[in-house]
């Protein structure tokens, strides 16, 4: 479970596919850096796509964070870490062929592994896959805080109430540690009806402290994944750029340091 004094580690996460989860950690990663903070991305789903964005795949045979859950007693996961063209920014990456856990999951065996690394970074963003599986639990388990990114629609904000209730058990049960849960609207456009009435719904239900700022319809930061870099680095005047820089502001203030409590559901 998380302890005090190390780094903050941040999952960022949701049940529900689609969400632009890896583009926040990415381009999030990248807006701390640029502030100074050494950041260390974990890409927890095996597609790889986390660690694409900063130009990182492991090959075949290579150690990556999955190693952790085959069942081969692996516990050091400093090996695997990876160093990036970003200054600042290094990447735990994933096993693109990686199809599931050789057996049952510790719980907090992610947790476990990544204190030794928690030292030397002042963030640790986990990317998670879009599962209620036991790697959702691992990163949850391991965490400080949850940025939870959701489009905003009817279906979405249900999603978000179905996540709530998984990191309440989490917090209550395997790591009260976990602190706080805070909202990323993405792909925000609010001309449409739709996201505006969605939009009041996650404000009544998790309150204004815990929707932070959102980032608009942008297809920039799509194209800097085809680079290799965070989209920054590739469309400097891009309006996703400005947003990630606010939506960094906001994850500084509040979720770094520990500002929001814990939920009620």
């Amino acid at each position: 479970m998380t302890e005090p004094g190390t780094g903050r580690i941040l999952a960022v996460a949701n049940r529900k596919g689609g969400t632009a989860k890896t583009t926040t950690a990415v381009n999030l990663a990248a807006s701390l850096a640029e502030r100074g903070r050494r950041v260390l991305l974990v890409d927890l789903d095996s597609q790889g796509h986390a660690g694409l964005g900063f130009g990182v795949r492991a090959r075949p045979g290579e150690p990556t964070v999955h190693d952790l859950l085959r069942g081969t007693g692996v516990t050091d996961l400093g090996r695997a870490v990876r160093h990036t063209a970003v200054p600042n920014v290094d990447v735990l990456p994933a096993d693109r062929g990686f199809s599931g856990p050789d057996g049952a999951v510790a719980p907090l065996g992610l947790a476990a592994a990544l204190k030794p690394l928690a030292t030397d970074y002042a963030v640790i963003l986990i990317d998670t896959a879009p599962t209620a599986d036991a790697l959702l639990i691992s990163a949850l388990t391991s965490a400080h805080h949850v940025l939870v990114p959701t489009q905003l629609s009817h279906l979405a904000v249900d999603g978000v109430g179905q996540f709530a209730r998984a990191f309440f058990r989490v917090a209550t049960s395997l790591n009260p540690g976990l602190r706080g849960l805070s909202i990323v609207p993405v792909q925000v456009d609010l001309r449409i009806t739709m996201q505006r009435e969605a939009l009041e719904q996650l404000t009544s239900r998790f309150g204004r402290e815990r929707l932070l700022a959102g980032i608009r319809t942008d297809i920039a930061p799509a194209d800097a994944f085809g680079c290799g870099r965070p989209v920054r680095y590739v469309k400097p005047r891009a309006r996703a750029v400005q947003d990630f820089e606010l939506l960094c502001d906001h994850v500084m203030e509040k979720c770094i340091a520990g500002q929001i409590g814990t939920i009620k559901t």
